[in-house]
């Protein structure tokens, strides 16, 4: 089962981006995009790295509300943040998605995908669970 974690700034940035008590208002075509990936079969983890919590909406479409996502995800997993410095290159299995800036030039953390939004990020996600490449299907 592919797996999606999404930080909750990422999923907040748009016009619902305020912080109110430390919740992260979601943007609506944020949950909307994540419930139909979650409809689809994949398994949306929200991630609250950065202390803000999700808002009711954002996680009622989670099936899981984490700290962190873990060093080595159990399969196919994509993680969609908002903060360059999140990118990491630890797992074969974890495609890193920058939403909504482009990767600044130069920089030494490099994310797999740009995408300008949640919205965009999780039709390429789908696109890529329903015709996987040989590298996302191989054993290991």
């Amino acid at each position: 089962m592919t797996e999606v974690y999404v930080d909750v700034a990422a999923a907040s940035m748009e016009q619902g981006g305020e912080h109110r008590g430390g919740i992260g208002v979601a943007e609506p075509e944020a949950v909307r995009a994540l419930r139909y990936l979650a409809d689809s079969g994949v398994r949306v983890i929200i991630v609250t790295a950065d202390g803000s919590r999700p808002d009711a909406e954002l996680a009622g479409v989670a099936a899981e509300v984490v700290d962190a996502v873990p060093p080595r995800p159990r399969g196919p997993a994509w993680y969609l943040t908002s903060e360059i410095e999140r990118c990491r290159g630890s797992s074969a299995h974890l495609r890193t998605v920058l939403i909504g800036a482009a990767q600044p030039s130069g920089s030494v953390r490099r994310c797999d995908a740009v995408a300008r939004d949640i919205q965009a990020a999780a039709m390429e996600i789908l696109a890529a669970v329903a015709m996987p490449s040989n590298a996302d299907t191989s054993p290991g």
